[in-house]
């Protein structure tokens, strides 16, 4: 069934549709909710949250073609309203000054594919010099699968801006890792999925 549909039969009021639209995202919110805080009850209440305010506000949603990308904005929304407020100030981070940490385990799962520690540390080095939103744009369209329409969609910025992400960041990779290193780790993004 295409999101269009489901999302439809959400905004009617069937129980089944929300239920869908959770199995089929919960795990992708989630990796993405790691990726601004490693605090899990934050995360997994921020998705609950979510969820439960989707089917209470059903009847006002609009039309939507896309449910990842909608679902993506509304938890990283969710997510910086909740630090915000668990920080009890008004200068509490924002979408660009949050920290986003592309894949926290990658260390881990680059030795686990048994290359040398110093490829580690250099995949490590060279995921440092990309920007926060860099990161974040790589993570959504090679971890997640997302076209450049559904990146600029939850990062709510224009297609040329995610393009010019993407580009930044697979050009500065490039500069700090070989070329083999490189494939490796946009396949573990792409295995990832």
């Amino acid at each position: 069934m295409e999101d269009k549909q489901l999302w439809q039969q959400l905004r009617d009021g069937r129980e089944d549709a929300l239920e869908r639209i959770y199995r089929e995202h919960v795990d992708a919110l989630l990796r993405y909710g790691y990726q601004f805080t490693t605090d899990t009850n934050l995360i997994e209440d921020c998705v609950h949250d979510l969820f439960v305010n989707l089917w209470r506000n059903r009847q006002g949603l609009g039309p939507n073609d896309s449910i990842r990308p909608y679902l993506l904005v509304a938890l990283r929304r969710r997510i910086i309203r909740q630090t915000r407020q668990g920080m009890k100030i008004q200068h509490a981070p924002d979408a660009e000054s949050m920290d986003f940490a592309a894949v926290p385990s990658i260390d881990e799962a680059i030795i686990g594919r048994e290359i040398s520690d110093e490829q580690a540390a250099q995949i490590k080095a060279a995921m440092a010099q990309l920007s926060k939103r860099q990161r974040e744009a790589l993570y959504l369209k090679y971890y997640e699968g997302l076209s450049y329409e559904e990146i600029c969609e939850a990062l709510e910025i224009n297609y040329q801006s995610v393009r010019n992400l993407v580009f930044a960041g697979i050009k500065a990779l490039r500069k700090h890792l070989t070329v083999l290193l490189l494939i490796m780790v946009l396949l573990y993004f792409a295995a990832g999925r």
